[in-house]
């Protein structure tokens, strides 16, 4: 995984691991019908202290066993409107553009790999303030057999 922060606080993430994909916005036990998110996987210190260093809201679970990693991801939310996001699979040699009512189908594709711009959203509300990350571009490239 190789983060960069660019300009306007716009967070790049290339190789990244995806986890809790809901690009469909089903509801669950987790979810509430028509959120659409999922969560980056941060598998090193260095990332989570870089990320939390600039305001990310990178959630950590305690490991399960002595000596592990904590488990790490951070949140991120999908919300189309008129500045995006632009969701793009990569199959084979074709190369597809997503919209709000195809983009579901990233929920059951088997991942290559994974590159994406995420835009924070910095909120204070009640005297509480934090970062909320949203979808602004994504390329997923699918692993075809």
């Amino acid at each position: 995984m190789n983060i960069t922060f660019a300009p306007r606080g716009i967070l790049q993430i290339d190789d990244a691991r995806i986890i809790y994909r809901n690009f469909s916005g089903e509801a669950s036990q987790f979810n509430r019908a028509g959120d659409r998110n999922f969560s980056i996987l941060i598998d090193t210190e260095e990332a989570k202290d870089a990320l939390v260093n600039e305001g990310w809201n990178v959630k950590i679970k305690p490991a399960r066993e002595e000596g592990d990693m904590p488990f790490m991801h951070l949140p991120v939310k999908v919300k189309f409107n008129d500045r995006g996001p632009a969701v793009y699979l990569k199959s084979g040699g074709n190369m597809r553009k997503l919209d709000e009512s195809t983009v579901g189908l990233l929920d059951n594709v088997e991942i290559l790999s994974v590159d994406l711009d995420i835009r924070p959203y910095d909120w204070d509300v009640n005297g509480k303030s934090g970062r909320t990350a949203y979808l602004q571009s994504i390329c997923v490239t699918q692993d075809v057999d």
